[in-house]
Parts: structure tokens; sequence; C-alpha cells
């Protein structure tokens, strides 16, 4: 079995897919999501449910495959791939309907205000889509300038967001099952292309009705957005 997908999107996919809709230039905007001036809290707004998508696929890669040329008069010859032979099961895991309320706080004005015009008007310049291009995103109930408060209690905390702290550091609960997952954060250009600079390690639940406990005694500064209480990172 393949994974196609993770179960939260990395920061990098939430950062390329809001570069997609103001139609930012590849690898231009790695800057505008940085460490240090942007910010970003994802929570799971449904369960995070897996299914199997088989599929049979032959290679493509002539070299790998037997192949066949038959002459043709004028001093040419056609080379095709031989088809005959047996097909290769793959099994693909992949998210069944996942939905996320992403929160965002950006530094860049610029980037900022068009994100904001394209949002608000339900557009974008290349669609959005959560990882590969077959998966389009549909966003909706957009809400802008929310200010997050700092969270009023002094822990324990129960955390309606993907929590950037690792699986020792939540506190169990009953009848709450905890996952963790590593994934890119922070990209940089390099050499033309772009390379990843941070990672991130960060605990969840498959259930969109719960939550991460954590203590006062962690690193993560809990904020409440609305009636939510969300870890940005």
């Amino acid at each position: 079995m393949t994974k196609q997908t993770y179960r939260i999107p990395p920061r990098t996919t939430v950062a390329g897919m809001l570069a997609a809709i103001v139609g930012a230039e590849r690898n231009s905007y790695y800057e505008t999501f940085g460490e240090d001036n942007a910010a970003i809290a994802i929570t799971p707004e449904s369960d995070l449910r897996t299914i199997n998508i088989p599929t049979t696929g032959l290679g493509t890669d002539p070299d790998q495959d037997v192949t066949t040329t038959a002459k043709k008069r004028r001093n040419y010859s056609l080379t095709y791939q031989e088809t005959t032979g047996d097909r290769q099961l793959h099994a693909y895991e992949v998210l069944a309907d996942p939905s996320y309320r992403i929160d965002v706080a950006l530094e860049d004005e610029e980037f900022y205000q068009k994100l904001h015009d394209h949002l608000e008007a339900g557009t974008s310049v290349y669609p959005p889509s959560l990882g590969k291009s077959e998966y389009l995103a549909t966003i909706e109930n957009v809400q802008a300038g929310q200010e997050p408060e700092p969270a009023s209690s002094s822990g324990p905390y129960d955390i309606d967001s993907i929590v950037p702290i690792e699986l020792a550091d939540a506190i169990p609960q009953g009848g709450v099952a905890y996952e963790s997952e590593r994934s890119p954060a922070v990209m940089e250009r390099h050499q033309g292309g772009r390379r990843t600079t941070r990672f991130d390690d960060y605990v969840f639940t498959r259930r969109s009705d719960g939550t991460v406990k954590t203590d006062a005694g962690t690193d993560v500064k809990p904020v409440s957005v609305g009636n939510r209480i969300v870890v940005f990172r």
C-alpha cells in the first residue's frame, strides 16, 4: 500500500495553496511563510478517515519493459511498449472528504491583502489543491480580522488544533487516541529550486470532536480564536 497524503496538510502545503490563490510565482513565496514572519494553525473539522483505492497499471518506462520495434518504409521505425503482460496492482491510501479550519497570520501586508481579496471574492489565480493536483480544495466560511487572544487558563489546555509537540508531552485522555506525524514546515530557495529547512512533529486526534490535552509546562502557547483554542506554528 502506498500513502498518497499526510493526515494533516503540512505547513508547506498550506503555504503553497495560499500562494496558488494569489498567483505567486514558483519558488517566490518561501520568505513570506518564513519561520519568523508567518504562523499557521490547522484544526481538523472532519473525522480523519482514510480509504484504500486499488488501481492497476503498466509501467511507462520503455527501458524497464519489453518493447517491440516495427520496421517501416522510408528508413524509420516505431518503437512501442509491449502491453500484453500482466498489470500490476497497487493500493493507494487517501483521505476521505477531509475538512480543515486554517488560521493564517502574515507580516507581508501586500501578500495578505491579495489573499484577503481573493478569499473574500471566492476567486483564485490557480486552483487550490490539498497536495496532488487531483485533490482540488474548496474554500468556504472565510473570516478575516480575528485577533487571537492568549488562552485564559493556566493549564492544562484542551486544544482543538494540531499541536507541535512530541507524543510523550500529550496528556492521556480516556477514549481519546492520539496520533503524530512529522512533515515539512519551512522551505527556502536553493540552487534554483527549494529545500526544507525545518520539519515539525505534531500531535492530533482523528475525531473532529477530539482535543489534544497539554500541560502549561510545554513550549506551546495556546491562543483563543473565536470559540476555538489553537496553536500557531
